[in-house]
């Protein structure tokens, strides 16, 4: 029995080694070659891309095609096939959007550079340069895909999983530093608006801030007012929520800082007078007439 299992096993293995001795047929092509030496274009060789309506299609062309340009009875196997004892057919691309359609984009008069960027350069076959959803977006508007998912839809099945690889489990708490840092990706899919949904108004108290950032969110505006204003667009809102909670700064509270006194107005009439811009930062809003008119009015 055990001679048995020892046949087999070197059986096995000796199968293996005369699999892996064989040489793999490559395809020998290359782009940069037929592009700048023959100026050969890329309908000549892909014709079939002007009918394509699905990604499934088979656009490599068949040796047909080379023997329009290449003698098919002196060009030998080896010219193209790194084996040419057992020839084999050229790697097709992934296929990764099923509905996309050459046909469409080729009437629409889409130079084919346009999307497999690079690939005129390449002296391999096999690298297919497929564009990514950045690519798609230079001409494609973003969408915001949790309204209006059928945009994506005209080129994505509604069964594929359409969420980026970094969506994951810690996403919703992660993705704030993701886009700082990631330029313009969330664009690809997100318009600002999308943010806005959640990013917006009374939520100084949300996960949106850290921690106690009630009360010690002036000294991050006065650091950085710019970031405040990437949501916080209009000054009614800090106007609204320091008049209601009676936020004031400390100046406010000093003896004699506002009196009634005829021809004394008290030291805020001198801080006015000396920095008149600064009360204007709170006592002053688009909506309202300036708080002066309250006491100083006609």
């Amino acid at each position: 029995m055990k001679r048995i299992i020892l046949i087999l096993v070197l059986s096995t293995l000796s199968l293996v080694s005369f699999i892996f001795a064989q040489e793999v047929d490559k395809i020998i092509f290359s782009h940069k070659y037929h592009n700048d030496e023959v100026d050969v274009g890329c309908d000549n060789c892909h014709n079939s891309a002007t009918t394509s309506l699905l990604s499934s299609d088979n656009l490599l062309p068949e040796m047909a095609i080379c023997y329009n340009c290449h003698d098919e009875d002196d060009t030998e196997c080896g010219y193209c096939h790194t084996n040419a004892d057992e020839p084999g057919i050229a790697e097709r691309p992934p296929q990764y959007k099923s509905k996309f359609s050459h046909k469409t984009h080729l009437e629409s008069e889409t130079e084919c550079l346009a999307c497999h960027t690079g690939i005129d350069t390449k002296i391999q076959a096999g690298i297919f340069h497929i564009p990514d959803a950045g690519k798609c977006a230079s001409c494609h508007s973003p969408a915001d895909y949790s309204e209006e998912q059928q945009k994506c839809l005209a080129c994505h099945e509604s069964s594929m999983d359409l969420s980026p690889a970094n969506h994951q489990v810690n996403w919703k708490k992660d993705h704030g530093l993701y886009a700082q840092f990631a330029d313009q990706s969330c664009a690809h899919c997100h318009q600002q608006n999308y943010c806005q949904s959640c990013h917006q108004g009374d939520n100084l108290d949300r996960e949106v801030h850290p921690l106690n950032f009630r009360n010690n969110h002036g000294i991050i505006a006065k650091g950085n007012k710019e970031n405040c204003l990437t949501c916080h667009q209009e000054q009614l809102f800090c106007l609204d929520c320091h008049r209601t909670e009676m936020i004031m700064p400390k100046n406010h509270s000093y003896v004699n800082w506002s009196n009634r006194v005829e021809g004394n107005g008290g030291r805020h009439a001198k801080e006015a007078k000396f920095d008149f811009d600064n009360c204007m930062s709170c006592h002053n809003d688009a909506y309202t007439d300036v708080i002066c008119v309250t006491c100083h009015g006609n």
